[in-house]
C-alpha cells in the first residue's frame, strides 16, 4: 500500500506504524486502542494541527494552565495537615487516625495515574481533564461538608483519584506542545512542572497553618475547592494537544473512518497492565521509582514529624510549625539554577551537536543533578535528626529543610526527564504513570506509620532511619549513569 506524506505534516499511517511496531512484540499491546483505516487512504497532520507548531502565546497559555493544575492537585493533599487537630476534636478520633485522609488522597493520586494515562491515550488529553477536574472539585467540597470522619476519608480518596490527571496527563501535555529534549523553553517548563508539583506539597502546610489561626478546619477544603475551580475552568478552555487523537478525529470526520474503541475490560487491562509491567521488567524504571517513592515518603513523614519536633520539643504553635516548611520551598527553587548550570556544562554542547547532525544526545547526561541529589538528601536528614534538640537553636534544624528541598527537586526532575529521552512518545506516558503510581502509593503509608515510629524510636533515630534508607539508594543514579546504555538494550519497550 502506497502512502504519501507531506514534508510539513505527519502521516496517520506513520503514526500507527510507530505505535504498532515495537522492538519486541508485547502482550500488553494487544489491548491497545487501534483505529481502523480504510485501505489506500492517508491522513496528514497539518502544521496548524500539531501542538508544537502553535503560536507561542497559545503554547505558553496551555503550559501555565498545566502548571496551575499540577500545583492545585498536590496542594489539595498537604493542606489538610493544619486542620488535623480540628478533625480530631470534631470527630473524637486519635491523631494517627486523623492522618488517614492524607494517605487516602495520596493513594488516589497513585491509582488514578494508571487509569488517567490510559484514558488519555484512548480518548485524548482534553476529555480526561474535562471529566476529572469537576469531579475533583465536587469531592473536595464533599469533604468540607462532611459530618463524619468516614466521609472525609472517602471524599479525599476520590478527590485524589480525580486530581491525578493533573500530574500524569499534565506532564504529557507539556511534552505535546514542546520538544523537551531539544527546546530550551520545553526543558524550562518541564522543570517548572516538577517545581509546581513539589511546591504544592510544600506550600500546603504553610497555608493551612495560616487558615486555622482564624478559621475552622473546613476552610482548608474550601481553599482547595477554589483552586480546583480554576482547574475546571482551564480544563474546558484546553484544546486537544495529543497528536494521535487529533489524527483519529480528523480521520473520523473527513474519511468516514470506523473507529474500534477498546472495550472497558481491555481498557482496564491496558491502564493497569503496561505501567505495572514496566515496573516489573524494565531495568531502569523500578529503581527510579524506588528512589522517587522513598524521597516522596520523606516529605509525607515531615508532615507529621515536623509537628512532633516543633510543637513538642520547641513548644511552638501550629502556625509556626507550618512556617517551618518555608526553607523547603526556598531549597526547591534554588535547585533550578543548579540544574541549569549542569545543563550548560554537560548537556548544551551535545544537544547543539545533535541538532546539527540529526542524532540523539546520550540521556545519561541528564543524571548529573540526580547524582548530586542522592548525596545531599541523606545529609539533610542527618542534619535534621541530630540538631532537632531543645538545646540547639531552632533555626539550625529548620535550615536543613533547604537542603532537603534542593535534593528533592534534583531527584524528582532529572530522573523522569532522563527516561523521557529514550522512551518513545507512546511509552513515556506509561513510564510516567508507573513512576507516579509507585511514588504516591508507597509514600501514602508513611503518614500512618510515622507517629508509631516516632513514639518507639524518638525523633532523632526515627529521622536517622530515613537517612539510612536514603544512603542505600545513593548508588542507583550512579549505576544508571555508568550502565544505562547497556540496561537500555535489555528494554522490552524501547523501539529500534
Amino acid at each position: 500500500m502506497n502512502e504519501r506524506k507531506s514534508s510539513q505534516g505527519t502521516s496517520f499511517s506513520d503514526e500507527l506504524n510507530e505505535k504498532q511496531q515495537p522492538q519486541r512484540c508485547l502482550r500488553w499491546e494487544r489491548y491497545s486502542y487501534a483505529p481502523q483505516r480504510p485501505r489506500g487512504t492517508s491522513i496528514i497532520l497539518k502544521d496548524d494541527e500539531n501542538a508544537r507548531n502553535w503560536s507561542p502565546v497559545i503554547k505558553y497559555a496551555i503550559s501555565i494552565s498545566v502548571l496551575y493544575t499540577a500545583f492545585a492537585a498536590t496542594f489539595g493533599n498537604s493542606t489538610y495537615t493544619g486542620g488535623m487537630p480540628g478533625v480530631v476534636t470534631s470527630f473524637g478520633i486519635s491523631k494517627t487516625i486523623a492522618t488517614i485522609p492524607i494517605s487516602c488522597y495520596s493513594a488516589g493520586l497513585g491509582i488514578g495515574a494508571l487509569f488517567s494515562t490510559a484514558f488519555s491515550e484512548v480518548f485524548g488529553r482534553r476529555i480526561v481533564y474535562r471529566v476529572t477536574a469537576p469531579l475533583a472539585l465536587i469531592f473536595t467540597l464533599l469533604g468540607g461538608c462532611a459530618t463524619n470522619f468516614a466521609t472525609i476519608a472517602i471524599a479525599r480518596t476520590l478527590a485524589g483519584l480525580f486530581a491525578s490527571p493533573c500530574l500524569t496527563v499534565g506532564g504529557g501535555i507539556i511534552s505535546d506542545v514542546w520538544n523537551i529534549s531539544l527546546e530550551k523553553t520545553g526543558t524550562t517548563f518541564a522543570a517548572l512542572f516538577v517545581l509546581f508539583v513539589v511546591g504544592g506539597t510544600q506550600t500546603g502546610p504553610m497555608v493551612s497553618a495560616a487558615i486555622i489561626t482564624n478559621h475552622s478546619w473546613r476552610w482548608e477544603f474550601w481553599v482547595s475547592a477554589i483552586l480546583f475551580s480554576g482547574s475546571t475552568i482551564f480544563a474546558y478552555l484546553l484544546p486537544e494537544t495529543y497528536q494521535p487523537q487529533i489524527l483519529r478525529r480528523r480521520a473520523e470526520a473527513r474519511m468516514g473512518l470506523i473507529t474500534s474503541r477498546a472495550t472497558l475490560t481491555r481498557l482496564v487491562l491496558t491502564s493497569l497492565g503496561r505501567p505495572l509491567h514496566m515496573l516489573l521488567v524494565e531495568p531502569t524504571v523500578f529503581p527510579t521509582g524506588l528512589v522517587m517513592a522513598i524521597t516522596q515518603s520523606v516529605v509525607f513523614s515531615y508532615l507529621v514529624s515536623y509537628a512532633n519536633l516543633f510543637e513538642k520539643i520547641y513548644q511552638h504553635s501550629p502556625y509556626e510549625v507550618g512556617m517551618a516548611f518555608c526553607p523547603l520551598i526556598i531549597g526547591s527553587v534554588t535547585a533550578l539554577p543548579t540544574i541549569a548550570i549542569f545543563d550548560r556544562l554537560f548537556y548544551r554542547k551535545p544537544r547543539n551537536e545533535a541538532i546539527r547532525t540529526g542524532t540523539k544526545v546520550a540521556p545519561e547526561k541528564r543524571l548529573y543533578p540526580a547524582m548530586l541529589g542522592s548525596i545531599t538528601l541523606p545529609i539533610s536528614l542527618y542534619w535534621l535528626a541530630w540538631t532537632g534538640r531543645a538545646d540547639i537553636p531552632l533555626i539550625i534544624p529548620i535550615l536543613s529543610g533547604g537542603l532537603f528541598g534542593f535534593s528533592f527537586v534534583l531527584t524528582m526532575l532529572c530522573l523522569p526527564v532522563y527516561h523521557s529521552d529514550f522512551y518513545t512518545a507512546h511509552y513515556s506516558a506509561s513510564m510516567l504513570a508507573a513512576l507516579t503510581f509507585m511514588r504516591f502509593f508507597v509514600s501514602a503509608w508513611f503518614p500512618l506509620i510515622t507517629p508509631t515510629i516516632l513514639d518507639k524510636l524518638g525523633f532523632t533515630w526515627a529521622t536517622s532511619m530515613l537517612g539510612f534508607i536514603t544512603v542505600s539508594l545513593i548508588p542507583i543514579p550512579w549505576i544508571l549513569y555508568r550502565f544505562g546504555p547497556y540496561l537500555r538494550t535489555k528494554s522490552q519497550y524501547i523501539q529500534a
